[in-house]
C-alpha cells in the first residue's frame, strides 16, 4: 500500500531507491536517513572486516510526492 500524503517522522518511504526511515519533520525539511553499502577492509595482519558505516542523513522537502510504505 503506498500513498503520497505529507510526510510525518516515523515514517518509511522509498528513497533513492531503498526503503528509508523519516527522522524528523519540519515546516522547511524533512530529514531521511538512508542506509550506506557495508564496507570491507583488510587490516595489515588479519582477516577481512566487515564495517556497516551509520546512515546517510539527506533533507527533502516535507511535501515531497514520494511513496510511503509503511507508517
Amino acid at each position: 500500500m503506498t500513498n503520497s500524503y505529507t510526510l510525518r517522522a516515523g515514517d518509511v518511504v522509498e528513497y533513492a531507491g531503498q526503503p528509508c526511515r523519516v527522522i524528523r519533520v519540519s515546516e522547511s525539511a524533512a530529514l531521511v536517513a538512508v542506509i550506506q553499502k557495508p564496507r570491507t577492509i583488510t587490516p595489515r595482519f588479519g582477516k577481512p572486516v566487515t564495517i556497516q558505516p551509520r546512515p546517510k542523513l539527506e533533507r527533502i522537502s516535507p511535501n515531497s510526492e514520494i511513496p510511503i510504505l509503511n507508517r
